[in-house]
């Protein structure tokens, strides 16, 4: 059983500023830890299922995500796979969430990504792709240099763990790739953006840092 996780302060957890409950934004996390369980229990409908393929993983969890998502707000939408027609960037994030309004177009409020742990052939160079990959491809690369994320001060990546190790094993590999690009001559890593635990609550946050604006990330690791 996944422990599901709330948020219940508006005091800052760790460097983040503060995100009030009940705020759009909010809901909008909330209803992420809460697709945790019905995303399980919708996987274990399959015979088998497709534990290797990021998109049948994201599809189910954004079904799952819609109707927690409306339990918290009915103006909100989730977008897959979002072209950004306000900035240009380059990049296509999983999903994002947007305003629902007819005859309006809207920035997005929040942007995902979704990544499998380990990494389909991660032992090739994709191993480390939740942080960096091919191409500018990696999990938190993509918000740091500005391929997804522009505009937006708080963004999300969801990290499928399809092995048997923990969310804390993860959390440790995950960091020790961050701290080695930060100890290369030139770096735009810092030891500043590794990943953390928030006040015991398994709520885990990071900030990728950026020329202009920093970037808050929020990590929903779910162990399949």
């Amino acid at each position: 059983m996944n422990k599901i996780i709330g948020i219940t302060s508006t005091v800052p957890y760790g460097k983040f500023p503060a995100i009030k409950p009940n705020s759009t934004l909010g809901k909008i996390i909330q209803s992420l830890y809460d697709t945790y369980d019905p995303f399980i229990k919708t996987l274990k409908c399959h015979k088998n299922p497709n534990l290797s393929s990021e998109k049948s993983l994201v599809q189910e969890f954004i079904i799952q995500n819609d109707i927690q998502l409306r339990k918290h707000i009915n103006s909100l939408r989730i977008e897959k796979e979002y072209t950004d027609n306000f900035y240009k960037t380059k990049g296509i994030p999983d999903f994002a969430y947007l305003p629902l309004e007819e005859g309006v177009s809207h920035e997005p409020i929040f942007i995902v990504e979704a990544k499998i742990l380990p990494a389909p052939d991660h032992f090739t160079l994709r191993e480390k792709e939740y942080v960096i990959g091919n191409n500018n491809n990696g999990g938190i690369e993509r918000f740091k240099t500005g391929k997804h994320g522009i505009g937006i001060n708080y963004c999300g990546i969801v990290g499928f763990i399809c092995d048997n190790n923990t969310i804390n094993t993860w959390i440790n590999r995950i960091n020790s790739w961050i701290m080695e690009l930060s100890k290369e001559k030139n770096s735009i890593w810092s030891c500043d953006e590794i990943l953390e635990i928030i006040d015991n609550s398994k709520q885990i946050q990071s900030i990728a840092k950026r020329p202009l604006s920093d970037v808050y990330l929020y990590h929903f690791f779910i162990k399949l």
